[in-house]
């Protein structure tokens, strides 16, 4: 079966590492893969070209305004009609608006297409993009593909006809588990996020909650791993706070269990999310978790039992759980208890894979 893939770019992103975990479990005997680039290279490309089953990757040159959509859509179109694959396979918005757009145009309208959204679209757009999305993506594309089943859920709902599926996330854990340190009382508390610095991820309401923090009698210290365009914006605000000694920002880490593993706690301050590789990791090695009541995390956590839910742009209540967590250690065990074991039964990547391949030979 050859499959094109369409992704924005190859960084260090969730879905991006989703994509390579996806193509490394696809048997090479049976798959043949080509992936466009649809912005940027990025800089996991090699480990992109490295994947048995993957011949071919094109990065389409060009940012939005350098290159436009139209120019990318009809190039998108030579390319299918050169591979003739099987399957188009888009993932992240850009990119699956872009092959709706070509395939609307008419260039390729008897190859299946496949449309993974990765985010909570109602969520994060306007009525305008929403609009396109609806024209563009949603009456283009023959599937549907989320990594939340209450966003599938709400989906199906808009679009009852359409094939809507929901299938989690690819998951590689440690055979380390989180365990309680047992510090003094006078020993900071390590606090640990992990995302790109975007405004979507809530960072400047951790930043908040912390402020709220310092006026506990809790000796504490937070790390925020990642990068993006908000860093110096984030670090002015600790600094306004007169907290950026009790901050790091580490950058972007390639071992994030062996940071988590000795925290205390992890916070998702995000303002929307889907299936969140981050929180699901942390809650997979057994950690206490914090995260917004939105989207796709009210799947996997239930309030006070595998985890903490507040509500989105709220520091008051999530620095009351912060407290909660760090001075109550019975409370913080049972929490990481419990959401390994909803990793565990939630979580199987032979299944995921076996599900997506069934829906691409229904195609066949």
């Amino acid at each position: 079966m050859r499959i094109l893939y369409v992704i924005d770019s190859m960084t260090k992103d969730g879905a991006e590492s989703q994509l390579l975990k996806t193509l490394a479990r696809l048997p090479p005997e049976r798959y043949e893969v080509s992936v466009v680039l649809s912005r940027a290279e990025g800089e996991r490309v090699a480990e992109l070209t490295a994947i048995h089953c993957v011949r071919a990757v094109t990065t389409l040159t060009g940012g939005d305004r350098g290159r436009p959509l139209l120019e990318k859509a009809f190039a998108i179109a030579g390319i299918v009609r050169a591979i003739k694959p099987n399957i188009v396979h888009s993932w992240l918005w850009y990119s699956n608006f872009l092959c709706g757009l070509s395939r609307k145009c008419g260039f390729w309208r008897r190859i299946p297409f496949v449309a993974s959204q990765r985010g909570d679209y109602h969520a994060r757009y306007g009525k305008f993009r929403l609009w396109l999305t609806e024209k563009v993506i949603y009456n283009t594309a023959d599937v549907l593909l989320t990594n939340s089943e209450p966003i599938q859920r709400y989906l199906c709902q808009r679009y009852p006809a359409k094939k809507i599926h929901s299938i989690p996330n690819l998951l590689e854990l440690p055979t380390e588990a989180w365990a309680q340190r047992p510090t003094p009382e006078t020993e900071e508390k390590l606090i640990v996020g992990v995302g790109r610095f975007a405004p979507e991820k809530g960072h400047r309401y951790l930043i908040e909650a912390l402020n709220l923090l310092t006026q506990q009698d809790i000796a504490w210290r937070c790390m925020f791993l990642g990068e993006g365009e908000l860093e110096a914006e984030l670090r002015a605000l600790a600094s306004e706070y007169g907290i950026s000694d009790k901050i790091a920002f580490p950058g972007f880490c390639e071992d994030v269990f062996s940071v988590l593993l000795t925290a205390d706690v992890f916070v998702l301050p995000s303002l929307h999310e889907s299936s969140p590789n981050a929180l699901i990791e942390a809650m997979g090695i057994g950690m206490p978790c914090i995260a917004s009541d939105v989207g796709g995390i009210v799947d996997l956590i239930e309030d006070e039992t595998n985890g903490v839910r507040v509500p989105p742009k709220d520091p008051t209540s999530l620095a009351a759980a912060l407290q909660r967590i760090l001075t109550e250690p019975d409370f913080a065990e049972k929490l990481g208890r419990n959401a390994r074991t909803t990793i565990q039964q939630k979580f199987n990547s032979a299944e995921s894979i076996k599900k997506l391949e069934e829906i691409y030979q229904r195609f066949l």
